[in-house]
């Protein structure tokens, strides 16, 4: 991990038990000052270097480690080749994803994602590892950049920790979904309590093209454990590796 001129102090316990996610907090002391952040306030977070990086190490996260590994083994156990991954990387962030990737042996990544400050960060962070980042809204995909995805001819799709509650919708990661070549492989990953839930507002509910065996057959589901919460509680995840066997809207 690179040196950083900040200090990371997560809360006291009972400061952050049981907090919900969008509302988890942390301290961040730098250039002698103390100011409280939001674990999720990535606008914030992505223009100081190497942050997320430190505060995913500090909560023991491993869905970059996981899902990576996961779509590399799914891929070239059918017969590819690591070297033959077209890599979009949605919801890029600050491009742990996609420096995991390329750590993997991955030498093509595309990065999107909607926050400017991510990409900016990406681009100083780790240079070189996405052939084009897209600073884009999903739902509201520009032409040109469809594009230019077609003609990359994506073959994989990783979205880490990007479709839970809050973040992409369904109908929006469809528009990304379908610039994949077809029977190209999907890998996203969803907290556990989220896929169990059965009701409207479940992400099975929400994604419903996931159990739709016509658009996406799944190959693979595993269950770890995400990262903890700041009050020390685990995060359960389930991670998902499976083929697309059609675009949305044409099952």
């Amino acid at each position: 991990m690179q040196k950083v001129d900040f200090e990371i102090q997560l809360p006291k316990i009972e400061n952050a038990r049981n907090l919900p996610i969008h509302e988890e907090f942390f301290w961040l002391n730098q250039n002698g000052t103390k100011r409280k952040l939001r674990l999720h306030d990535y606008v914030e977070v992505y223009k100081i270097p190497y942050l997320y990086e430190h505060l995913m190490e500090e909560l023991d996260s491993q869905s970059h480690k996981v899902l990576t590994s996961l779509l590399v083994e799914q891929f070239t156990q059918a017969s590819g080749t690591v070297e033959d991954m077209v890599v979009l990387d949605v919801g890029a962030g600050s491009g742990l994803v996609g420096q995991t990737l390329a750590s993997l042996g991955v030498k093509s990544i595309v990065g999107i994602d909607i926050i400017p400050e991510a990409a900016q960060a990406a681009d100083k962070q780790y240079p070189g590892i996405y052939e084009n980042y897209y600073v884009e809204d999903l739902a509201n995909l520009t032409e040109i950049t469809k594009q230019a995805l077609n003609l990359r001819g994506c073959n994989s799709l990783i979205c880490c920790s990007a479709l839970s509650k809050g973040h992409v919708p369904g109908d929006a990661f469809g528009v990304v979904f379908n610039q994949i070549a077809p029977n190209g492989l999907i890998a996203f990953n969803v907290a556990q309590y989220l896929w169990k839930d059965n009701t409207k507002a479940g992400f099975r509910h929400q994604h419903s093209w996931v159990e739709n065996q016509d658009v996406f057959e799944i190959k693979q589901m595993h269950h770890y454990r995400h990262r903890f919460y700041m009050d020390g509680r685990p995060l359960e995840y389930l991670a998902i590796v499976g083929r697309k066997r059609c675009n949305f809207l044409e099952s």
